[in-house]
């Protein structure tokens, strides 16, 4: 087995459910040695959401908990408690970066704040997570990934081609848990150039993330015709004027992006009289009769598949993608080709497959060196062997439900 790009640094994941353990991951994928502390019982709350096979709860084969923690050890530790709280800031002491997401005011009254910790270790790199970030008026408000989306305002532009009843048709956040995922994935970015620094000059820095920001990053094309143009884009059906855009096909709904390839896509529909309309000749007139536009080219495609819209689109050089449930990505020959997706074996969950690497790496390859852990697994290991426990303080710290 390679060693991972990111070998011999050390992470303290402090922080549950999907931002803090995703940003965590993302590290002891590549071979950051990664503690993640849960709490004593019930754990992260992550164990508690599904899917789970069979569709049986159980705390130790949460689909969600099993991606989110591969190659990490796992101990549990109740901070609340004073020697609870002596343990964690020896493994503080260990660490080169701590992953937190805990509110602000709860990691200051608990005295864990960076101010603290970074007399303890002068080079930790601290990534807090949080939904609004350490500062200004909002950051002690709890949030979650429905409030980020729409906090963000990443929501009010779903579905991107508008509706047709604004009172009867909601803004939608992304599905899942997508602010989540993006807000676990801008913090792992973020710690990186830290991390270099730090290994250069031997410095810690603490980074702060605020949810509602990675979100609204995401929405920049919006913010950009508000900021640049004036322009507050609306929910009216007809909106989005530029880019691709969905159209339905006889099994279900195809991307095109016709916008500069309006020539390559009247060729792909064999030239139907009304694409000579004068209404249709520019850009500017195709956009401002957009409703139309979107109209005709909608019984065109209805005609046809997503896969024959799909091939045509290649041959006539015209970006499209069709719009594919789950199922199909799952057999997806391409991801199949690259093999994306991986078997596991988990000692309770059992033989799974799970989402792989989203990239390549020549020398330091992406792999699986171990499963996520069961509640606890690794307290022995880091506490005895690592921080020098006796079996008999082990003991103890169970029975004051310290661990």
């Amino acid at each position: 087995m390679k060693d991972g790009a990111l070998k011999g640094l050390k992470v303290l994941e402090f922080g549950e459910f999907i931002s803090a353990p995703y940003c965590g991951k993302l590290l002891a994928d590549l071979g950051a040695e990664v503690i993640k502390l849960e709490k004593p019982g019930l754990g992260d709350s992550a164990r508690s959401w599904g899917p789970f096979p069979d569709n049986i709860p159980h705390l130790e084969k949460s689909g969600l908990f099993l991606f989110l923690n591969t190659n990490k050890l796992g101990i549990t530790l109740d901070v609340h408690l004073k020697t609870g709280k002596d343990v964690f800031y020896r493994l503080v002491e260990w660490a080169d970066v701590l992953i937190e997401s805990y509110p602000p005011s709860e990691i200051e009254k608990l005295g864990l704040d960076y101010a603290n910790l970074s007399r303890l270790n002068p080079s930790l790199v601290m990534t807090s997570i949080s939904p609004f970030g350490q500062t200004g008026p909002y950051r002690d408000y709890r949030g979650s990934d429905l409030i980020s989306s729409h906090m963000s305002g990443e929501a009010f532009g779903n579905p991107a081609e508008g509706v047709d009843n604004l009172e009867r048709y909601s803004p939608l956040k992304g599905p899942m848990h997508a602010a989540d995922f993006m807000t676990g994935l801008t913090a792992a970015v973020s710690t990186m150039p830290e991390v270099l620094f730090l290994q250069t000059n031997g410095i810690g820095r603490h980074i702060d993330i605020s949810a509602q920001e990675a979100l609204a990053s995401v929405s920049r094309q919006e913010l950009a015709f508000c900021m640049c143009e004036g322009l507050c884009p609306t929910r009216e059906l007809g909106r989005k004027r530029r880019g691709g855009i969905l159209y339905p096909c006889k099994d279900g709904f195809v991307c095109l992006w016709i916008g500069p390839h309006w020539d390559k896509m009247v060729e792909m529909m064999e030239k139907p009289d009304w694409t000579q309309l004068e209404m249709f000749q520019t850009p500017m007139a195709r956009a401002e009769h957009v409703e139309e536009f979107d109209r005709l080219v909608s019984l065109w495609t209805m005609e046809y598949t997503s896969e024959e819209i799909d091939k045509s689109a290649i041959v006539h050089g015209v970006p499209c993608s069709p719009v594919r449930s789950v199922k199909y990505v799952v057999a997806d020959n391409q991801l199949a080709y690259r093999d994306y997706f991986v078997e596991i074996d988990h000692p309770v969950a059992g033989v799974q497959k799970y989402p792989g690497a989203p990239y390549k790496l020549s020398a330091t390859p992406w792999q699986i060196r171990r499963p996520a852990p069961l509640l606890g697994e690794h307290n022995t290991e880091v506490y005895c062997q690592m921080l020098g426990c006796s079996p008999a303080d082990l003991v103890q710290m169970r029975q004051a439900e310290v661990i």
